[in-house]
């Protein structure tokens, strides 16, 4: 059997999220601002912290299949502290808000982020769980908050293409759910389909 290099798990996990989101696109449109070519700040901001959190997370997924002692990738730790700034910011910024601005919260929308988001992380995770049952894991609990933490938010990267809000309440709520749903269903299914 061949070894596994990580860049070619690495290049999996990219091309499945290039896929995922050229599929958001086609199916539901991408964002008024984009086509205008005048995409809102907080696109870039979400967006971003999305995808450093994804692909930190991603290669540590990716490096795990391997085992090692102490040569664990943990740069996705600081793009999770990043990403938690986003609902601090929306918790603290409830505080101090008006009523009105509390609107964007209405379910019916972030039931969509969130079904979108983790629909798109499934077949993301599906290539990492495929790459690690290649490789042996030997953390498998954190093998699965990783692989459901990556999924969820490249998934949620690519549903932001089309995600018309661009308010701190709507992206510290329904996008850090739908990472964190993620995250949790990663730790409970992921271990049992890469034990070997």
């Amino acid at each position: 059997m061949k070894p596994l290099k990580n860049r070619n798990g690495f290049a999996l996990t990219l091309a499945m999220a290039a896929i995922v989101a050229a599929l958001v696109v086609m199916i539901a449109g991408i964002r008024g601002d984009i086509l205008m070519g005048m995409p809102h700040p907080m696109f870039f901001l979400r967006g971003g912290v999305l995808l450093l959190l994804g692909l930190t997370s991603s290669y540590a997924v990716i490096a795990m299949s391997q085992p090692a002692v102490g040569n664990s990738f943990k740069g996705w730790i600081w793009a999770l502290a990043a990403a938690l700034l986003f609902p601090a910011t929306a918790a603290v910024m409830a505080v101090i808000a008006r009523p009105d601005d509390m609107a964007i919260l209405v379910p019916r929308y972030g039931m969509e982020c969130l079904g979108v988001s983790m629909l798109a992380g499934l077949g993301i995770a599906a290539a990492q769980v495929l790459w690690l049952r290649r490789g042996a894991p030997v953390a498998l609990e954190r093998a699965g908050w990783l692989v459901g933490m990556s999924s969820g938010a490249l998934g949620a990267a690519a549903y932001s293409l089309h995600c018309p809000f661009n308010s701190i309440f709507y992206v510290g709520l329904w996008y850090s759910l739908a990472v964190a749903l993620c995250a949790i269903g990663g730790r409970l299914l992921v271990p049992r389909l890469i034990r070997w």
